[in-house]
C-alpha cells in the first residue's frame, strides 16, 4: 500500500511540475489542482506512518 502510494505521490510531482513549466506559472488553476491533491496524497501517506 505504503508504495503505491509513494509511487501515486512522484507521478502527481512529475505532473505538477511539467503543468508548470507548461503553463509558465505555478499559480495556473491545472497546476494548483494538481497541488492540491498532491497534498492530499502526502497527508494519507503521512497518516499511514
Amino acid at each position: 500500500m505504503e508504495l503505491l502510494l509513494l509511487e501515486k505521490i512522484e507521478a502527481l510531482r512529475i505532473e505538477m511540475i511539467e503543468e508548470a513549466y507548461i503553463r509558465g506559472s505555478f499559480t495556473h488553476e491545472k497546476v494548483v489542482d494538481l497541488s492540491q491533491k498532491l497534498d492530499e496524497y502526502i497527508v494519507n501517506f503521512q497518516e499511514l506512518k
